[in-house]
């Protein structure tokens, strides 16, 4: 084994026993492992990107580079996402996170967000150049792509009206807009100036001015608020903003000069007259109130039904964001909608193929029948994610051109019901074989697919209930069904036992209705036999 190899190797042995260790200060884990975890983007550029040689650079790598000499430890970069990074950071997978991370109330709820914050941005919209806007209420109703766990996915909904399809990577939501299954892209501004260097979006602008300016702060595991590794990472980014050392980072990556950085750096730069610097911690370990975020400072109220509900998290470490929150409430109940939608119309549309296309398998005309055949078994055979991808975004990019582009929500259903009756189609034909055995004469019509059922029922059930389950591929393309609704929940306010058992439920009891429903449609296929 390699020399690189083997150090990666010890590194993640040594980090893995640091994670089943109990030891309640991270830094001092991390002292005795040699290596930090630090979680940064891989699809963010200038600030998270991979090389040439598949290695993880940018702004924010550069900080993870200069916080580990600090600490004398190897660096270890974990790659994270959008809709991962702070499940990442509870889950004690990452000990420190530098992830484009905007400085949120709902976010210190659930992590240790230092201070003070080391960038900012705002949120803006990246159009085709020939839509002309002035100002953002014409976008009102307007459909746009956006990432999953975002965090001003809420307010541009509620405040501008919009209608989000979101995805899980930035990758799909640029490919949704250049084929028109979105007016643009709603994103952070340096990432959409960044991409905007790339000759295939010479054709888009960012027209408007950016809206809900937020500051990025580096994140650890709640429990270590306020504790040694909180101290020191926060003593860093201080000497970072009086150094210029973000500044030339800045520079170094090429970015457009920000009016964040430079005030920050003339704010904790400022001396008084003995020479000190004015922002410097009090006795108590705090900042000057004066040097803080006014955000921080002055915390906004909270409902009386939000205080309920996050007395009850105290008590039992449940957040019930579906009860108290109207807008995770909302947002659960749409994606229940959807899903429910999505299970009607791919049961039915399994059904349909799976009948049809045992009527024509076992007429056995000899071209149509050969025809049928061979898409059955290209629809059993092939993932339906796969064929998800293929419609949407391989078919999709060609009918753009002519200015069509497929429905989601209909790719979606005749994909999986592709998929699902294919296998329903064979199962007929196997029951038809069957009947044969004693009905020589015996063929799949309209009027005897009944009785075929009635020998199929297992294997057809068994299809139809994995299809239920499989809806959850939809988020893949946006359609905001059940599981994509939950982990953009999750990713914002980090209540996974209580998201994970109400999709648990929320599956069982559509596995349930479907099988239900089936097991009465045998029961009187049968009785109307005996009948």
């Amino acid at each position: 084994m390699s020399p690189l190899p083997a150090r990666a190797a010890l590194i993640a042995v040594a980090f893995l026993a640091g994670i089943v260790s109990a030891q309640a200060n991270r830094l001092d884990t991390i002292r005795a492992r040699g290596a930090v975890a630090v979680g940064v983007k891989t699809e963010y550029p200038p600030f998270g990107m991979l090389d040439g040689a598949g290695r993880s650079v940018g702004f924010e790598p550069d900080l993870a580079a200069d916080l580990s000499r600090r600490l004398k430890v190897e660096l270890h970069l974990v790659p994270v996402t959008t809709a991962n990074r702070l499940q990442k950071l509870a889950e004690g997978s990452i000990d420190v996170l530098i992830a484009t991370l905007g400085d949120t109330k709902q976010r210190r709820e659930i992590a240790a967000l230092i201070e003070p914050d080391y960038y900012a941005s705002g949120v803006n919209v990246m159009l085709p150049e020939s839509r002309k806007v002035a100002d953002w209420t014409e976008l009102r109703g307007n459909t746009l792509c956006t990432m999953q766990g975002a965090y001003y996915n809420r307010p541009m909904t509620e405040r501008y009206l919009l209608n989000l399809q979101i995805y899980n990577g930035t990758r799909d939501a640029k490919l949704a807009m250049r084929d028109g299954r979105c007016d643009g892209w709603l994103y952070d501004d340096t990432a959409i100036a960044g991409e905007m260097r790339a000759p295939e979006w010479r054709d888009y602008a960012m027209p408007l001015p950016s809206l809900m300016l937020s500051p990025w702060a580096i994140a650890i595991e709640k429990s270590e608020e306020g504790g040694d590794l909180d101290r020191l990472i926060g003593d860093a980014v201080a000497d970072w903003h009086r150094s210029g050392f973000l500044v030339e980072l800045e520079r170094k990556w090429q970015l457009k000069p920000s009016a964040f950085l430079q005030h920050a750096h003339a704010q904790w730069s400022e001396k008084d007259d003995d020479g000190a610097f004015v922002c410097a911690r009090g006795a108590g370990g705090s900042w000057p109130a004066r040097c803080r975020d006014e955000a921080r400072a002055n915390s906004e109220g909270k409902s009386r039904l939000e205080q309920i509900g996050l007395r009850i998290r105290e008590l039992t470490g449940l957040d019930l964001t579906l009860v108290y929150d109207s807008y995770d409430r909302d947002q659960f109940l749409r994606g229940l909608l959807t899903s429910i939608a999505l299970v009607i119309a791919c049961v039915l549309g399994s059904a349909l193929m799976g009948a049809a296309g045992a009527v024509l398998l076992d007429a056995r005309i000899a071209v149509i029948s050969r025809a049928v055949g061979a898409i059955a078994t290209v629809g059993r055979m092939t993932p339906p994610l796969l064929q998800i991808y293929v419609v949407v975004f391989g078919l999709g990019s060609v009918t753009a051109r002519w200015g069509l582009t497929p429905n989601a929500f209909l790719a979606v259903t005749l994909c999986l019901s592709l998929y699902a009756g294919s296998a329903c189609a064979v199962a007929l034909t196997e029951a038809a074989d069957l009947l044969r055995q004693h009905r020589p004469d015996f063929r799949i019509v309209p009027r005897t697919v009944p009785l075929a059922f009635r020998l199929a029922y297992h294997p057809i059930v068994a299809a139809l209930v994995n299809i239920v389950k499989a809806t959850g591929m939809a988020s893949a393309v946006a359609v905001p069904e059940l599981i994509s609704t939950s982990t953009g929940i999750i990713a914002e306010r980090g209540n996974p036992e209580v998201m994970m058992n109400a999709l648990m439920v929320a599956y069982f009891l559509l596995v349930l209705v479907v099988i239900r429903l089936f097991g009465h449609l045998h029961r009187w296929i049968v009785a109307d036999e005996r009948a």
